[in-house]
């Protein structure tokens, strides 16, 4: 069973092969509006659009959205600053928030008590499989998304890709103050998504050769880079 919204500014696919009564799609597509609702920046009620208005300090806000901040700060570090929320010059997690959204929404399906299953969402990719299954994965051609310029196949682990070919130059370089256009895209492969989803951000945003630095850094993860 298959169930496709429309969150976080983009399409969220949704597969669990053996789901019954959609009890679990609801649970996944739940928690993925919570936190769409606190974190999106496009909405002027919500918790992160408060704070970046100045509205909220620090100190009073969610729990959750402390536990952002504090990874958000961790991620800047672990990359070398390449990775930074706050590079557009004011705090902005979108870049962390997706790939964490997406593991959320699987601990979600997890609970409901199914291990095959794969989230997708603006080319963040969870898969994962208690059995045989294996999950086709399609790397689009940034010059041409109509073509896919590769075809991985995967039981357990997580494809997340960044590049400007869909939304424009978003991803700025924290060093330059500059939108990242050095490369045209950067696919991450790796068991968890929350580090593939920063590994991504931070190579594109650094170019090949200070992401392959990076990159050393993280065992069992694996770019398919294209400049």
């Amino acid at each position: 069973m298959r169930q496709v919204r429309q969150l976080m500014g983009m399409p969220v696919t949704i597969d669990i092969p053996d789901a019954k009564t959609g009890a679990e799609f609801k649970a996944a597509f739940s928690r993925l509006e919570g936190i769409d609702g606190r974190f999106s920046t496009y909405k002027p009620v919500s918790e992160v659009s408060r704070y970046t208005r100045g509205e909220l300090e620090e100190k009073d806000l969610s729990q959750e959205f402390k536990t952002v901040i504090k990874q958000c700060r961790n991620w800047q570090k672990k990359t070398d600053g390449y990775f930074s929320a706050w590079a557009g010059g004011k705090f902005d997690p979108s870049g962390y928030v997706k790939g964490w959204a997406i593991a959320e929404a699987g601990d979600q399906i997890k609970k409901a008590g199914h291990k095959t299953y794969c989230i997708s969402a603006g080319g963040d990719i969870l898969a994962r499989s208690a059995g045989a299954k294996k999950w086709a994965i399609g790397i689009q051609d940034p010059t041409d998304i109509s073509k896919i310029l590769n075809k991985l196949s995967i039981s357990n682990g997580a494809v997340c890709t960044s590049g400007n070919y869909e939304r424009g130059a978003h991803i700025i370089n924290p060093k330059t103050k500059q939108p990242a256009d050095s490369l045209k895209s950067v696919t991450i492969t790796g068991p968890d998504i929350i580090t593939a989803d920063m590994l991504a951000t931070a190579v594109f945003a650094a170019g090949l050769e200070a992401g392959r630095r990076i990159l050393e850094n993280f065992a069992g993860y694996e770019a398919f880079i294209l400049a």
